[in-house]
């Protein structure tokens, strides 16, 4: 009986402390809800009018000029609009930590869900320069997320440093900060800038960090204003060559001719004591388009907690949604935030038991089906499992047919099915359709086209999907199917029969789980092994190779006749061959010679990259 009174009190100075940590329990918390933001605000119901508004504005005016992103839907945004820099602490007190900038806004995703804290009081022209920089971003990484980084960047400051003043807008407007970063220091070359990647130095080193911003800024918004806007053609002129598939930056920057010219006049135009800059008529957002209400304690707990899962914070969700749960239990939104941080505590079972709950209590609730799908993947259930997987997406695209992510469930859950290739094939259209430039999306698609036997388009969405590819993860999953349909092809079968292997699922993101592991036989007798090579060596010129994967190593040796397909998918070292593959890793084909399926004669190597950076 003490142990469990001690666990009840435990429980109880928890939620205590999370409440406390919003405020004082009489706080009164409104919503503010307009099409595309929903505000949160303990600032009172003008305040969140002003936000929600002011948030609405800026996205008009980015959509406006942003001709990639005009037509297409964006996520309903949730903002946490705290009344000031005290309340900002409370919520999120790492960043008064010593030593830390006290922000007046971050930005945050996780899990297809964004959210957004600012602080309403906050002073200055544009205290939301860095919010409005990632907000850019959300728009256009759906669609291009393969911008070359110095533009990605360039183009998000650029638009950060945007706001609407009565009835005009101000797009583009001088960034003090970043015109002394440029005065203070030696510039970056051109070549150099054109050249940094999402590893390079200049990307995560903090001594040069601020100079590749400051530069990359500047010279997009030259590119964008200067001389009237007379250079714009030749941006346009760049971002076309440098979004096509295996375009090199070398051939992209052609569009700029001499790069010393423009590195020159790029110098004279940080030098001037004015820049340009742009004016447009404010977006047409009026406050009474916008819906308020007061919430109850269990309501503003919900929508707290949730802010703290999807930045990542279960320890301080779970607190607060358990205590919106006591307060009143019919609060969907707290069942489904719950079912987030348990999810990101690594408790699937108790997540999925959530989100049922959440989709019980509201039906109409898009996320909370999405989110028990999921889960649902690979769950034990015979049909009946099946059922209610098939109807909770079914029912999720209904409810939000502009969410990419359940048409990309669906269509991998249909290509299960032979006798669904038709319908799977259009539901994974759709979701590229929706997020072109989404790889996830792609690399379904391509899996799909590999069930259908059309291994033509199938290479042709890989290579989109490689392009696109934001991690390590998603590359490799192209370089997968890449590997598969050359494999295919070297067997003779060029968009004929070819069976759907546990690899290909797995490339396309439809596996439960992303071990490197030999595979059965298909009808061929073709095994797959990716991992990095051990050793490698030739013996009287037939390749010897040792592969290390997940569940073993591999040993495999070429064919008598020497013949042996080798695609790498970087610049190689000088010399690289089947016999110097050591520190590589690698996704190799192979006929097993034994039913163990650890050696073989191997048919096809793709080369991913070193070992050493295969968790880029």
């Amino acid at each position: 009986m003490r142990k469990l009174s001690m666990t009840l009190l435990c429980a109880c100075l928890m939620a205590t402390a999370a409440r406390s940590a919003y405020g004082d329990k009489h706080d009164k918390w409104v919503e503010a809800r307009s099409q595309n933001f929903i505000v949160v605000s303990n600032a009172g119901e003008k305040q969140a009018r002003k936000t929600d508004v002011q948030f609405e504005q800026i996205r008009a005016l980015f959509r406006e000029y942003l001709m990639i992103a005009k037509d297409h839907p964006s996520p309903v945004i949730t903002i946490i609009a705290a009344k000031d820099e005290n309340s900002m602490r409370e919520f999120m007190p790492e960043f008064w930590a010593k030593g830390h900038a006290h922000p007046a806004g971050v930005f945050f995703r996780s899990l297809d869900q964004q959210e957004i804290i600012v602080q309403a009081d906050a002073d200055g022209t544009n205290p939301y320069a860095t919010i409005y920089h990632e907000y850019y971003h959300s728009l256009t990484m759906p669609y291009l997320p393969g911008l070359p980084v110095w533009l990605a960047e360039g183009q998000a400051d650029f638009f950060g440093y945007s706001h609407v003043e009565g009835q005009k807008a101000y797009m583009g407007e001088p960034a003090p900060g970043l015109i002394w970063e440029l005065r203070q220091n030696q510039m970056i070359p051109l070549d150099v800038l054109f050249a940094v990647n999402r590893t390079s130095p200049y990307y995560n080193e903090a001594n040069k960090t601020n100079i590749f911003y400051a530069e990359s800024w500047a010279l997009t918004h030259y590119l964008w204003l200067a001389d009237k806007g007379g250079h714009k053609q030749m941006l346009a002129a760049y971002l076309m060559a440098a979004t096509q598939p295996g375009a090199t930056e070398e051939q992209a920057v052609k569009a700029f001719g001499d790069l010393k010219k423009l590195q020159a006049a790029l110098q004279r135009y940080v030098g001037n004591e004015r820049f340009a800059d742009f004016e447009a008529a404010a977006p047409p957002i009026q406050a009474t388009d916008i819906t308020v209400r007061e919430l109850s304690d269990a309501e503003a707990d919900a929508y707290l907690g949730g802010f703290e899962a999807v930045r990542a914070k279960p320890e301080r969700a779970k607190p607060l949604l358990l205590e919106a749960i006591k307060l009143d239990p019919n609060v969907a939104l707290a069942y489904q935030n719950l079912g987030v941080a348990e999810f990101l505590e690594g408790d699937r079972k108790a997540a999925f038991e959530s989100f049922s709950k959440a989709v019980s209590i509201d039906p109409k609730s898009a996320p909370a089906h999405y989110f028990r799908a999921y889960l649902g993947l690979g769950r034990e259930g015979g049909a009946a499992g099946d059922a209610q997987f098939d109807d909770d997406l079914r029912q999720a695209i209904a409810l939000d047919p502009n969410s990419s992510p359940p048409y990309e469930l669906l269509a991998r859950h249909l290509a299960g099915s032979s006798e669904n290739l038709a319908e799977a094939l259009s539901v994974a259209k759709q979701a590229v359709k929706l997020e072109p430039g989404n790889s996830g999306a792609l690399l379904t698609l391509a899996h799909v086209l590999i069930q259908m036997k059309d291994f033509n388009d199938a290479q042709t969405v890989a290579q989109w999907a490689e392009r696109d590819a934001l991690n390590a993860p998603q590359r490799e999953s192209a370089e997968q199917i890449l590997n598969y349909v050359q494999q295919v092809r070297n067997l003779g079968v060029a968009n004929g029969p070819a069976p759907a292997t546990n690899s290909t699922a797995r490339a396309a993101g439809a596996g439960s789980d992303d071990t490197d592991e030999p595979e059965k036989p298909n009808s061929k007798g073709l095994r797959h092994a990716i991992g990095p090579v051990t050793q490698s060596s030739c013996v009287n010129g037939v390749p010897q190779i040792e592969i290390k994967t997940d569940s073993g190593v591999v040993l495999l040796h070429g064919a008598p006749d020497g013949k042996l397909d080798i695609n790498v998918s970087f610049e190689p070292a000088a010399g690289l061959d089947a016999c110097t593959l050591k520190g590589y890793r690698v996704a190799a084909s192979y006929i097993s010679d034994d039913t163990s399926g650890t050696r073989g004669t191997v048919t096809t190597i793709r080369v991913l990259r070193p070992a050493s950076d295969s968790n880029e």
